[in-house]
């Protein structure tokens, strides 16, 4: 790998050093301390905010994406400390395991497809044969669970698991497959089919609109559906997901070059137009990098080209928001690091080397502000401080820093599934 990025490796290892140091060992285990967002009731209703607590063994909050980022690190860095807690990372996440499955959680960011998909891919990563073989005895248990009809998006639910399910039915055979298949038959079953497409109420919140967008919306289970539609031939499949591209196309807000956020946040207005999110959890960063694998599995749709090209310029209009104004983050989930990976993927799979040149300024800026001068780097959680997690945390924009590295080896979490594919 070029020298020229070099410094992007060492952030990723300065922050994995801090990880590290941060680890709170027991039996074999070790797990962090860290900020989340947490619902709390009240007599007079409820409201989140931040608590500071251990963390879970997920993928999106937990030991299972800190022990991802250390993995992936520990490969291109030899370094054994990080190797070994990375290792006791996913020994804290398969503790939660039998919990999980009792549960029924079968989700891929908050669930058990994403700490086995993980254990897999680190276990690859640190040539750890019996680690991999965990996360695959732990994906049968996921693939095991029956689908729920609220728990249904790319985070928690039915359209994370898919394509995880997908790429494992070669060694898992015709039980993860059926998985697969019996996920997306829930996914037909429950789509609120209207004149405008096919959406899905992911939040059972019973809103007007149901959400467009990767992590919770539309654009998610379309890509869950494609995916196993080119594994088994199903047009059925193929026609939801563009009835699901369809209803996103209906409410696409040409003047802002995004999709709406249809969150209920207690308008006063509810004639208003609906607020757009740039963010890879609600709106264009994560909707593009979708586009961007739904641009292969639907190649003879016209519109996504189109599409991808909106959400590029409109992601990259909103980077360095942390940098300004001291408003926004770096998470991965709704800051700049996950709006940047969108550019990122594109530079890859499209051949823009302009928009890799753009990251890696960003990038460098990032540096020279919080880790050349000691500052906290701001996190993901609203009101409170440094975060050790994936997606929300210090695990993220350490990952992020990899993939500025060598975006060749390290694929973007952010896509699920994702097959690394760097053009030319």
């Amino acid at each position: 790998m070029s020298e020229a990025r070099a410094d992007f490796l060492a952030a990723a290892a300065r922050i994995g050093a801090r990880l590290c140091r941060d680890a709170v060992w027991a039996g074999g285990q070790c797990n962090w301390l860290g900020w989340n967002m947490e619902y709390r009731t009240s007599s007079s209703g409820g409201q989140w905010a931040p608590t500071y607590r251990a963390i879970s063994g997920s993928l999106y909050d937990g030991a299972a994406g800190i022990g991802l980022f250390l993995a992936r690190l520990a490969k291109l860095t030899g370094d054994p400390i990080v190797r070994e807690t990375a290792r006791g990372a996913f020994a804290r996440a398969l503790s939660a395991e039998d919990m999980l499955v009792g549960a029924g959680e079968y989700g891929y960011y908050a669930g058990l497809t994403g700490v086995a998909r993980g254990c897999i891919d680190a276990g690859a990563a640190l040539d750890d044969d019996a680690l991999s073989a965990r996360g695959c005895a732990a994906l049968l248990r996921a693939a095991r669970l029956a689908p729920h009809p609220q728990r249904l998006d790319v985070i928690n639910g039915s359209a994370g698991a898919i394509p995880v399910l997908v790429a494992a039915s070669g060694a898992g055979g015709d039980e993860v497959l059926a998985s697969a298949s019996a996920h997306a038959d829930q996914l037909l079953a429950l789509a609120r089919r209207s004149d405008e497409g096919w959406s899905w109420d992911t939040l059972s919140a019973g809103g007007r609109y149901n959400l467009t967008g990767y992590s919770h919306g539309t654009t998610g289970i379309a890509c869950a559906l494609a995916e196993l539609a080119a594994a088994v031939d199903r047009p059925d499949l193929r026609h939801a997901a563009r009835e699901a591209l369809r209803y996103e196309r209906t409410h696409f807000q040409a003047d802002q070059g995004n999709w709406p956020d249809f969150r209920d946040f207690g308008a006063s207005d509810p004639n208003a137009a609906p607020p757009c999110m740039a963010a890879w959890c609600h709106g264009a960063p994560g909707i593009g990098i979708g586009r961007l694998r739904l641009a292969e599995l639907m190649a003879d749709d016209a519109l996504i080209a189109n599409e991808i090209e909106v959400a590029i310029q409109t992601s990259a209009a909103s980077l360095g928001l942390a940098l300004t104004d001291g408003m926004g983050n770096f998470s991965l989930c709704h800051g700049d690091a996950g709006n940047a990976d969108l550019l990122l993927l594109a530079a890859d799979r499209l051949g823009r080397p302009e928009l890799r040149q753009a990251v890696e300024n960003l990038g460098r800026r990032a540096i020279a502000r919080f880790e050349d001068q000691n500052q906290p780097w701001p996190c993901g959680v609203p009101g409170a401080g440094e975060s050790p997690n994936l997606m929300l945390g210090l695990a993220g924009i350490g990952y992020w820093f990899l993939r500025l590295y060598d975006s060749g080896s390290v694929p973007s979490i952010l896509l699920v599934g994702d097959p690394v594919r760097v053009a030319g």
